[in-house]
């Protein structure tokens, strides 16, 4: 009887099928690695490419000025100008914006002094101040307890203002 048990475990055992891990899948790290390594790649190739353009466009203008071909220099100059030109304007009207809508948030008596700084400063400033005043203007939240001012500390209170203090503290935590 005991070696039909050990015949039957052993075909129960031999009948499960085994699980097996998929050995054709590759290591994630592996492939993160790889990734990288080509993107790193493509990012030298485009900083190498942009350093090779700048250079051609340098030996071409100093080509043009050995010709004295000064024609297509001055247009390719201009053309080079309308383009900053439009750049430019660009950044002007959103600076000029920008500062309007900064300089509106601040009162009228510090608007003139505020107008005079840069355009990063004075969003520093602004948002220093904002900073300050949101945390003045906290709102009450559920479970804090209100904080009962003095103006006085509790020695010098008389019995009076004692009780009155006490009263005021009790009825702030309801």
């Amino acid at each position: 009887m005991s070696e039909e048990t050990k015949t039957v475990a052993s075909e129960t055992v031999s009948e499960q099928p085994t699980q097996e891990s998929p050995a054709s899948s590759p290591d994630d790290g592996a492939l993160v690695a790889e990734s990288k390594k080509y993107r790193k790649r493509a990012q030298d190739a485009e900083a190498r490419i942009a350093k090779m353009e700048k250079t051609m466009a340098k030996a071409e203008e100093i080509k043009l000025k050995e010709k004295e071909d000064f024609k297509s220099l001055y247009e390719k100059v201009s053309s080079e100008n309308e383009s900053l030109s439009s750049v430019a304007e660009k950044w002007t009207k959103y600076e000029e914006t920008r500062r309007a809508s900064l300089l509106e948030s601040h009162p009228e008596e510090d608007r003139e002094s505020l107008a005079n700084l840069p355009l990063d400063t004075l969003e520093f400033v602004t948002n220093k101040i904002n900073n300050v005043q949101n945390k003045q203007n906290a709102k009450e939240v559920v479970g804090r307890t209100k904080n009962v001012v003095t103006n006085k500390p509790f020695s010098e209170m008389t019995e009076a203002e004692k009780r009155q203090w006490h009263k005021d503290v009790m009825s702030s935590q309801n």
